[in-house]
């Protein structure tokens, strides 16, 4: 059996549908076969500008246990824009994304709403969407944002559409989630995880990665450098150094103007009051040395950093130098993306849940071979509860060769010779590596050639 083989770089997000969750590392593969890094690319990125918020409209004020007053005036970086607010609210529509297509209309998959208390006695709300693996992916919003972000919405239909678990919750102080709005907090946030991780653990639910968007990136890379019981973490255009950006949002004065009052109140263009920010959540984030953090992440911790080159919240910059000081660390630049990603969700989501996919060609001379060594393969990867499509029959090649009979008398007598190559393709889908392992035990035939894509 002949077997030629391509790659394509294995996800980070390696969940699986089947009991036993394979790991990259322990498939019996050639090196040739091993995920390559991803590459590095940025460019420099505009100075922060306004940028309008993907919530919901029907957002609740202002006040104790609603931190998203002003729909308008939140960018997802999540960090809150002073200057140049736009007014008005946004509608967006719930439905769900159809950016990312899927296998999600042949299984169901179900919301729970669940209510977790943090260390502070405040109830986190969240919701659980089960999509058949016993592992799950916490999804972290960015500042002033909640659960409901389209960014975050976007990212549960792509994950769940791969039949991964997903859930997503409001940050104390943030949507539905009970406490006050605070500017810094990230402390705070990353306790506000941890309670949400260890409720799980609780009841018998692993957490395999956590993801954050914008702030939400930042508390997931101080949480990893925090505790250890996470493998997988993924920082979606999170700011590296966050003593920028606070003066576009607060004015060039602000350490002069909070040391006078203790704090800074912020409002909208109009006038209309947004978030007050204090001496004590300004110095929060002050404090907060993210390459100290980036250092203390363990080295079997596996971070993915996600950034658009056009970002003109955080510049793609940061995520390059994120990528300098942890250790187990892959960075992808997507190219024209913005801060939301608006035009580029369906390539964010395909970074993070790529679809599963081995794909087999074979080739042979003779159709009952190549039959036959389709049955076995299909049956190989049923055995291991893989979905396959196909076989499906491709145009078969032919090739004729024109032999004179005679090169005197009968020279213009010919013999036509032909040879036809036939094909087969069969994809198998949600493959586990008890499926790799059942498909490199089988002995097929040495008249067929078989090409294998991962």
């Amino acid at each position: 059996m002949a077997v030629s083989t391509s790659t394509s770089t294995l996800p980070l997000l390696f969940l699986h549908r089947s009991t036993a969750s394979p790991n990259p590392t322990a498939l019996s593969f050639a090196s040739s076969l091993r995920a390559s890094p991803l590459r590095s690319r940025a460019s420099a990125a505009p100075p922060a500008e306004t940028l309008a918020d993907d919530l919901p409209s029907d957002t609740p004020p202002v006040g104790e246990g609603s931190g998203i007053p002003m729909p308008s005036s939140i960018g997802e970086d999540g960090e809150e824009l002073l200057f140049g607010a736009t007014a008005g609210k946004e509608t967006v529509s719930r439905a769900r994304a159809q950016s990312h297509s899927s296998f999600s209309d042949s299984f169901n998959v179900s919301q729970e709403r669940i209510v977790i208390t943090n260390s502070s006695g405040e109830k986190l709300i969240g919701v659980l969407h089960e999509a058949g693996s016993k592992d799950i992916v916490v999804l972290c919003h960015g500042f002033r944002s909640s659960k409901e972000s389209r960014t975050i919405m976007g990212l549960t239909d792509a994950l769940t559409s791969e039949k991964i678990s997903v859930f997503q919750f409001d940050f104390s102080g943030n949507g539905e989630s009970e406490g006050t709005f605070q500017y810094g907090n990230y402390y705070k946030e990353v306790d506000d995880l941890h309670a949400v991780i260890q409720h799980f653990k609780e009841h018998k639910r692993d957490t395999r990665a956590i993801a954050g968007h914008s702030k939400g990136g930042d508390v997931v890379i101080i949480y990893a450098s925090m505790y250890q019981d996470v493998s997988r973490v993924i920082n979606i255009s999170g700011r590296f150094d966050l003593k920028r950006g606070i003066a576009d949002r607060l004015g060039s004065d602000y350490m002069e103007r909070i040391n006078q009052h203790g704090f800074i109140d912020v409002a909208q263009k109009t006038g209309q009051f947004m978030y007050r920010v204090t001496k004590e959540s300004l110095m929060d984030r002050l404090r907060i040395d993210m390459q100290s953090a980036c250092m203390s992440i363990g080295p079997n911790c596996r971070v993915l950093t996600v950034h658009g080159s056009d970002d003109d919240v955080v510049p793609s910059e940061d995520a390059l130098e994120f990528h300098k000081y942890i250790g187990n660390h892959e960075v992808h630049i997507i190219e024209g993306a913005d801060h939301r990603y608006s035009s580029h969700r369906l390539e964010l989501a395909n970074i993070l849940a790529p679809k599963q996919k081995i794909r087999i060609k074979l080739r042979s001379y003779w159709v009952p071979l190549i039959e036959d060594s389709c049955k076995q393969i299909i049956e190989a990867a049923k055995t291991t509860n893989a979905k396959t499509m196909g076989p499906v029959p491709l145009p078969t090649k032919k090739r004729i060769y024109c032999v004179l009979n005679s090169p005197h008398v009968h020279k213009d007598s010919r013999f036509h010779f032909e040879i036809r190559t036939h094909q087969r393709l069969i994809d198998i889908m949600y493959p586990t590596a008890q499926t790799i392992d059942s498909l490199m035990q089988l002995q097929l035939p040495a008249g067929v050639d078989v090409e294998v894509k991962l």
